[in-house]
């Protein structure tokens, strides 16, 4: 879930957004990594995503339109598990998408993942970020994913309260063992990512575009902004979640270039 692109200096790692709240443990080749890097470029900063989790007062009434693709059952479970107040209340006001993304860790008991350490860490050292994407991006790849898809969604995780917590954790032993594709298959039974238009639109969509970025400001090295006293691009790690790197669409697809596997062991 490490790599490296040959030519350049460019890594790009496989993450998990949350670990179990069993594994505190940051792996070892991550903090490698992170300290092979003089640079960082996240996916996106979840604090401006928070005012896009909202519909906007004009289409509140869409977003409660996602309750007619879940059972009453299901909705009355899901309502009844969701926050009555803060930035994620009321249910009926939020986009149909922010519903699915943030439904399953209501089941999930997490502590925070590689992304939030490596930004504190970066921000207590003064080592440069940026990110891939903005929080309007983000908001705009995920409002076309038709509610239909987004209420089945929903019906399986509300029949299945157990998957979230136990999906985390199949794929979080399959992360620390650095099997891309067994990630990739037991995220692909979760009700998340077996639909094909979720999965086009939170993998495959934003994998073409951070692709395109990736190539415009960092594998030429020449645009890269940032220059080391000796006159050579910054060393650049790109960390995204592990399931970008892996199954059909990929982004390690995406950038069309040769990669290789960083040994953790140097």
């Amino acid at each position: 879930m490490y790599f490296q692109l040959p030519g350049t200096r460019v890594r790009l790692l496989g993450s998990m957004h949350l670990f179990p709240a069993t594994f505190r443990r940051t792996p070892p080749w991550v903090a490698q990594a992170y300290e092979w890097a003089e640079t960082l470029v996240f996916e996106s900063d979840p604090p401006t995503i928070l005012p896009f989790l909202k519909a906007p007062s004009s289409a509140a009434s869409t977003a409660g339109q996602l309750r007619a693709h879940v059972p009453p059952e299901a909705w009355q479970r899901l309502q009844t598990a969701w926050p009555g107040e803060g930035p994620l209340a009321p249910l009926d006001d939020l986009r149909p998408w922010a519903a699915l993304v943030i439904a399953p860790t209501l089941f999930q008991q997490v502590v925070e993942g590689v992304e939030p350490r490596m930004l504190r860490a970066a921000m207590t050292e003064g080592k440069p970020y940026e990110y891939l994407e903005t929080a309007e991006d983000v908001a705009a790849t995920l409002d076309p994913i038709p509610m239909e898809a987004l209420g089945a969604a929903l019906c399986a995780l509300m029949a299945d309260l157990d998957e979230p917590q136990r999906t985390l954790e199949q794929m979080h032993a399959a992360w620390l063992e650095g099997n891309v594709q067994k990630v990739y298959g037991i995220a692909a039974l979760s009700p998340m990512f077996n639909l094909g238009e979720i999965r086009r639109a939170v993998l495959d969509a934003r994998n073409r575009a951070w692709a395109q970025r990736l190539k415009a400001r960092f594998i030429d090295a020449t645009a890269a902004t940032c220059k080391t006293t000796h006159g050579r691009p910054p060393r650049t790690l790109i960390v995204v979640g592990a399931l970008h790197l892996c199954g059909p669409g990929n982004l390690l697809a995406c950038l069309g270039e040769p990669v290789e596997p960083v040994s953790t062991a140097t």
